[in-house]
């Protein structure tokens, strides 16, 4: 279960947090050594999920309200809320996207509570046998991947049924992109197709789904005019070229798909 773990951590602080929690289990002579771990393990699922949905980020959620009693008090349910889905409205994911989003929330808020049980100071889990601390470990264990595994798998949910709901229009967008480099080639081109290899929607936060895209371009490169052709002195070559590009829409209108301003990158290395 180690290695699953590390595999969901950030480098970084994520990392040398989960080793330095592993390091005090391996201290068979401290009797807080079950406890310790188990907030320790806690602390790291707090660290990721404030990672993955900072506050400032989301009190400006239009789904945001005070449920505290503290100045723009954040509960951990919205903070889990926001992990998955960002700024999109229970009601785009529920209705337009067909996810059950009330079920795919109690299974993160679950997952962290379990961790909870641990981290309490009481005679039944304190200086425990090395075989009932081994048993509580891999519960422990179990609990922190199943929040790491659970968010991906619900935030994979999301972005599956975001994207295949839009997809018509984020190609529609990359076939009007002007491309300045395909310009520099020949005196004319045209483009005859845009085929996009993979999608990869790689943020959806208060206000924004980004989008990356890889593809390719089929076009016809002309030198000359169309004078020029007639009177055999042009020519016109096909040529295929692969791209990158980024496109945004606001998480209110997620259909309104635009390019991200420079972020269209044609690779014309192989025509030199």
């Amino acid at each position: 279960m180690f290695t699953e773990i590390e595999k969901e951590l950030c480098d970084g602080f994520e990392k040398h947090l989960f080793a330095a929690a592993q390091k005090n289990l391996a201290d068979k002579s401290n009797p807080l050594r079950l406890n310790n771990y188990s907030y320790a393990m806690r602390e790291l699922t707090r660290l990721v999920l404030h990672r993955l949905a900072p506050d400032e980020n989301v009190i400006q959620c239009s789904w945001y309200k005070n449920e505290t009693d503290k100045e723009e008090g954040i509960t951990r349910k919205q903070k889990a809320y926001y992990a998955v889905q960002g700024g999109l409205e229970d009601s785009y994911v529920k209705n337009t996207l067909g996810l059950d989003v009330d079920n795919i929330h109690k299974d993160l808020i679950r997952v962290i509570n379990k961790l909870n049980k641990f981290t309490h100071i009481e005679p039944n889990v304190f200086d425990l046998p090395e075989v009932e601390v081994e048993v509580l470990v891999d519960e422990t264990d179990e609990a922190v991947y199943a929040f790491l595994s659970t968010v991906n798998i619900c935030r994979r949910l999301v972005i599956d049924g975001l994207w295949e709901h839009i997809d018509s229009a984020v190609i529609d967008e990359a076939l009007r992109e002007t491309i300045d480099a395909i310009d520099e080639l020949a005196t004319h081109h045209f483009i005859d197709e845009v085929y996009t290899d993979k999608v990869t929607i790689y943020e959806i936060n208060h206000e924004s789904i980004m989008f990356r895209i890889d593809g390719s371009i089929e076009c016809e490169l002309q030198w000359g005019s169309n004078s020029d052709l007639r009177g055999g002195e042009g020519a016109i070559l096909p040529q295929t070229f692969p791209f990158t590009c980024e496109l945004s829409s606001p998480v209110d209108t997620p259909e309104s798909v635009e390019t991200v301003e420079d972020s269209l990158g044609v690779d014309t290395s192989s025509w030199y």
